[in-house]
């Protein structure tokens, strides 16, 4: 080494310069010959030179050393790095999430189990069919509302998906599928697959979240379902203060024909539905604010033209419906509905609106017309009518967590609430109690000019008010536990021979009854 022959040569110039001063200023003795003297100029360099030697050694291990650590702290830390990829995430169900590449994993699922009982029109308990009725449907029933799994996740460059199937009732039915994609630089995403058309804030709450067993009467009585199709949405990212969503839907992934069959293998799935939802969110002080409008334009299959409207009684315990129309002969609908809620702390309030016009409603004499001609696929089998008939429906809600949570809400829709102190943590978990008015119109005099309460000049599909009270206990985030009482009147309809007084005009004759029903969730 250059530096050791160097430090060896200047400990030997010295050894020497030293040895010549001390010999001129001592000299030796003449009686003691020179090489009798002990010389230790060499021994010194060399212990010197071995010192410098060692050093260097001792730098050399240490700059080894160091750089081992280094590169042991190096495979630790892509080790970590490997686990936190690896190792899953829990949010109700384990998430799986490589951040770094974009793609996260996360299977899905909920379970309700529902039991109630639906009472007899005015305590009667006759056997069989009576007004339209069949009674062997009424009374206790229990069963499986939702059996629901699936997954959902996210994909690298802002693309998302969820995939849902619901097995209750040993029957497969589609859920959510869709596939989206979010623009991270603007507030727009965009969705394609099977989902809910934009029609209103109890249709775009998941129901497990809803405040009822079931969403209000008028989304089954105007018959919102998912629908295959593609939907746009602007919102508010950061603030959510604002969303507006637009979308084209066929019919129903499921849909059925007018002559029983599917159509989910048929290839004259004509009918479609155009909808426009316009919400503002703000949060104004302590209370969150929700206003919006909707609109749904709806066509019906070319090779079926015709329009039903119909809806249980607050639950879906059992198959029976008290109000219902038919089918209405008609190329399709128009609906407009208003949404208007609240939250405030532990307390909401909520009121919808809707209204629906039947879009041109064939007469008797355009129906026989429309069916007449064997090359031309158009045809229709419901009730002809002389003018457009318009329905309305609705309803007002109150509810207040008496345990201090508040109702959870995000993207225009209802959200999970959180749970303040879980019931495994040693509190009572969360306790809600809800109140309802609920209301849905069939009936429209479509013809004044004839005093006829039957077709082609009056539609009596019925009217239904129902009054509602649950109490909801979530023990944790994911487990729910529902109560519900209902208590129902029906005022004419085809099921009008119920009635109290069958001397009333058909469309006056009045009847009620009370539901009760209770629901066990889990969610993952």
């Amino acid at each position: 080494m250059k530096r050791s022959n160097f430090i060896r040569a200047l400990l030997a110039g010295s050894a020497l310069v030293m040895s010549s001063a001390a010999f001129a200023q001592d000299p030796a003795p003449a009686e003691q010959p020179a090489e009798a003297q002990p010389d230790t100029s060499d021994a010194t360099a060399d212990a010197a030179i071995q010192q410098a030697q060692d050093l260097d050694d001792a730098q050399a291990k240490l700059e080894l050393l160091q750089a081992q650590v280094e590169a042991l702290q190096e495979s630790i830390a892509q080790i970590q790095a490997g686990q936190a990829k690896s190792t899953p995430t829990w949010k109700g169900a384990p998430e799986l999430a490589d951040k770094d590449s974009g793609f996260t994993f996360k299977p899905k699922g909920f379970m309700q189990w529902d039991a109630g009982w639906v009472g007899f029109p005015e305590g009667d308990q006759r056997r069989g069919t009576v007004g339209g009725i069949n009674f062997a449907n009424l009374g206790f029933n229990s069963r499986a509302r939702r059996l629901v799994i699936g997954a959902e996740g996210s994909l690298p460059g802002g693309f998302g998906y969820k995939f849902e199937l619901n097995f209750a009732q040993a029957t497969v039915g589609y859920e959510d599928i869709i596939l989206t994609y979010d623009m991270k630089s603007a507030p727009i995403q965009i969705a394609v697959g099977n989902f809910y058309p934009y029609s209103s804030l109890e249709t775009m709450t998941s129901s497990r979240l809803g405040s009822f067993l079931e969403r209000a009467s008028f989304t089954d009585a105007f018959n919102y379902n998912r629908r295959l199709g593609i939907g746009l949405q602007l919102s508010d990212k950061k603030a959510d203060s604002y969303l507006v969503q637009a979308g084209i839907f066929s019919t129903p992934i499921d849909d059925i024909s007018v002559s029983g069959s599917s159509l989910a293998n048929s290839f004259t799935r004509t009918g479609w539905q155009a909808s426009l939802r316009a919400l503002w969110t703000p949060t104004l002080g302590s209370t969150r604010i929700h206003a919006g409008l909707n609109f749904q334009h709806r066509t019906a299959n070319l090779e079926g033209q015709q329009t039903q409207y119909r809806t249980r009684p607050l639950t879906q315990i059992t198959d029976q419906r008290f109000i219902d129309t038919g089918n209405i002969a008609s190329k399709g609908d128009d609906t407009l509905g208003v949404e208007l809620a609240a939250i405030h702390k532990s307390l909401h309030v909520v009121a919808e609106g809707q209204k629906v016009w039947v879009r041109h409603a064939y007469t008797p004499g355009e129906i026989a017309i429309l069916n007449s001609d064997p090359n031309d696929n158009n045809n229709s089998s419901g009730t002809g009518y002389n003018g457009n008939p318009s329905f309305m429906g609705g309803y007002v809600e109150l509810g207040y967590y008496l345990t201090g949570e508040t109702r959870g809400y995000k993207g225009g829709k209802w959200d999970r609430t959180k749970v303040k102190k879980p019931f495994q943590d040693g509190g009572w978990g969360a306790i809600q109690v809800n109140g309802r008015v609920d209301y849905v119109d069939l009936t429209d005099d479509v013809d004044s000019s004839s005093a006829s309460l039957a077709a082609p000049t009056y539609v009596n599909g019925g009217k239904q008010l129902g009054y509602q009270l649950s109490v909801i206990w979530n023990p944790m985030d994911y487990v729910r536990f529902m109560a519900q009482y209902g208590h129902v009147n029906v005022t004419g309809g085809p099921r009008n021979a119920l009635g109290q007084d069958l001397s009333e005009p058909v469309n006056k004759r009045e009847f009620s009854f009370d539901t009760f029903a209770v629901r066990a969730q889990l969610e993952f």
